[in-house]
């Protein structure tokens, strides 16, 4: 029941229904009361007539006995009580109507309401109605009957004024007002039906398509954006059942273009170098993309039993409203991060976190501060040496000539070192630029071998060092910048002997089929293993404690020497063991084979 009454089918009949009632109700009222007026009205008209006729009738009549017996037998006919008064107020005659109740006469006489002396005086007053209480009972229970009286003076001799008092029962309009009230009531139960009725057939021409609008609303709620409602009325409700499939097509395009906004969101934060972690009002990760997570599982990796430090930062930034940020190092890389506050309006509702790697940019600072230190060391020594033999020239304290030729041969032997360390840097950081230039030619190899290894015969027989040269590739002839191979070779040869003792060997060895592996093995002190990542980087020197003597190289040839190879296409590797040797591998592809 409480359903019918909470939907508009409900509401809607008991609207009607209310309406209804009240009309009913306020015509009903107004009926009754007009025939109770017009029944009044003419019943005090009529009563009134009679009793002018009748004074009229008993004045007229020259015997008066008879014509009150006529008098009272027309009242008893109409149920009219008549009582005749004389100049005195005395009563004369009297004479009850059929179904008026019994009355004392004394009581209507008496009641002012009858203005009984305005018509002993000739005057003519209204029609009233009299209330008579009668005591029946000892309990002096009340009895009060409601009659409509009327008092009109009778001329009874010259000069002597009566008066005729007729009265009527008002009980017989209530019978007529009852019936009345019973058609009414008849109505209204036929008016409550065909209202029902009514009601539920109007209110399901509203209901049905209101029903279809929740469902079709429902299949959206669940995301079906394709539902429409069908339109069958031209009406108010038709008007909005077309409203609500705009509203459901315009909702389908902005959730199309909302999600294919989201999924360009989603891709660009997944093709960014950058980390991005996004921070909710509640202190949790809404949002990362894989650098972020990569780094929140470096984090978890490496701190297991800490907290992400971005969550003291967002409390930061909670508390300031400004960006924050820090480096963190995790697992041997650096990263920065920014971290600012997401406003809506006037209250943070979560923050934004930028992480960026910039392990490789602290590395190009350290190698910048490196090489400029570097550098700075290598001119140093021998500006130093130049500047010191200068002044002792200059001051003349050179004695013999064997001296001032011995001083001369250092600052000229200092002066092509600082040209030669100036020249490879140059020639270094245009390798690095990409501007190498090669002009390859195809050489046969052997011989090729054969007259680098004979530049360092001498020096290895003064050194005690033997001196070797071992072909077993089948490929006769290579592609390749013969000057710049040789530049590397003889770099590779030279740190050899260099870096072998008396007694050892230099192997120069030429292998492979379908790479051409060229090596460079040497017997001497080799290479630390923590050191070996590090030897073609710039100024490199395997050996940390010799001197910067004339012996001494720039510490760039093994750099130089990489981007040589690499601009040939191939690779450059080493292998060493301490105290055993160490092995320099240049790998080349062959372009050409006879």
């Amino acid at each position: 029941m409480d359903v019918i009454f909470r939907s508009v089918v409900g509401k809607l009949w008991m609207t009607i229904i209310a309406l209804f009632a009240l009309v009913l109700t306020i015509f009903s009222l107004l009926l009754v009361q007009s025939f109770d007026s017009f029944y009044s009205n003419r019943q005090s008209k009529n009563l009134h007539d009679l009793a002018d006729g009748i004074a009229v009738g008993l004045a007229q009549s020259p015997d008066m006995t008879a014509a009150m017996e006529m008098a009272s037998r027309f009242g008893l006919v109409h149920h009219t009580g008549m009582v005749i008064l004389d100049e005195k107020g005395k009563q004369v005659g009297m004479s009850e109507g059929a179904g008026l109740p019994r009355i004392p006469v004394e009581l209507l006489l008496q009641n002012p309401a009858l203005h009984l002396p305005d018509a002993l005086a000739g005057k003519h007053p209204a029609t009233k109605t009299i209330y008579i209480d009668v005591n029946k009972s000892a309990d002096r229970t009340s009895n009060k009957h409601e009659l409509l009286a009327v008092a009109v003076p009778l001329e009874m001799a010259a000069g002597k004024t009566g008066a005729v008092v007729m009265y009527q029962a008002i009980e017989d309009f209530d019978d007529t007002v009852s019936e009345v009230r019973f058609l009414i009531f008849v109505v209204g139960v036929i008016g409550f039906v065909s209202t029902t009725v009514f009601a539920f057939f109007l209110s399901s021409r509203i209901a049905i398509p209101l029903r279809q609008m929740k469902e079709t609303a429902h299949r959206i709620a669940e995301g079906d954006f394709h539902a429409e409602i069908p339109i069958r009325t031209q009406d108010e409700t038709g008007e909005l059942a077309a409203s609500f499939n705009t509203m459901a097509s315009k909702l389908n395009q902005l959730v199309d273009a909302l999600s294919k906004e989201k999924e360009q969101l989603a891709s660009v934060l997944r093709s960014m170098v950058d980390g991005v972690v996004m921070i909710d009002a509640n202190g949790k990760l809404a949002v990362t993309n894989p650098p972020a997570e990569r780094f929140l599982r470096d984090w978890d990796f490496e701190h297991s039993d800490e907290p992400v430090p971005l969550f003291p930062f967002y409390q930061e930034v909670l508390r300031t409203g400004q960006e924050v940020t820090e480096d963190i190092p995790v697992q041997g890389r650096i990263w920065s991060v920014v971290m600012v506050p997401l406003n809506d309006r006037d209250q943070i509702r979560g923050a934004v976190a930028v992480l960026r790697d910039i392990t490789q940019e602290r590395k190009l600072d350290k190698m910048r501060n490196d090489f400029v230190a570097n550098v700075s060391h290598e001119l140093r020594t021998p500006l130093s040496m130049l500047q010191g033999y200068s002044e002792a020239i200059v001051d003349d304290i050179v004695a013999t000539p064997e001296e001032h030729k011995e001083l001369a041969q250092i600052i000229y032997d200092e002066s092509a070192r600082m040209t030669k360390l100036v020249n490879e840097l140059l020639s270094l950081a245009r390798m690095e630029a990409g501007h190498v230039e090669l002009f390859q030619e195809t050489m046969e190899l052997r011989p090729y071998l054969e007259r680098i290894q004979r530049k360092f015969t001498n020096l290895a027989r003064e050194r005690e060092i033997q001196l070797c040269l071992e072909v077993s590739t089948t490929h006769t002839h290579v592609l390749m910048d013969p000057d710049r191979m040789e530049q590397v070779l003889t770099n590779l040869i030279d740190n050899a002997l260099r870096h072998t003792p008396s007694g050892g060997s230099v192997t120069i060895r030429a292998r492979g089929d379908k790479t051409l592996l060229v090596e460079v093995s040497d017997t001497g002190s080799g290479i630390p293993q923590e050191d070996l990542p590090f030897v073609f980087e710039r100024f490199y020197k395997a050996d940390k404690a010799r001197t910067r003597g004339r012996l001494g190289g720039t510490g760039l040839g093994l750099a130089i020497a990489k981007n040589l190879i690499e601009a040939h296409g191939g690779t450059i590797s080493v292998q060493s063991k301490l105290g055993e040797g160490t092995t320099f591998t240049i790998a080349l592809m062959l372009h050409k084979n006879k």
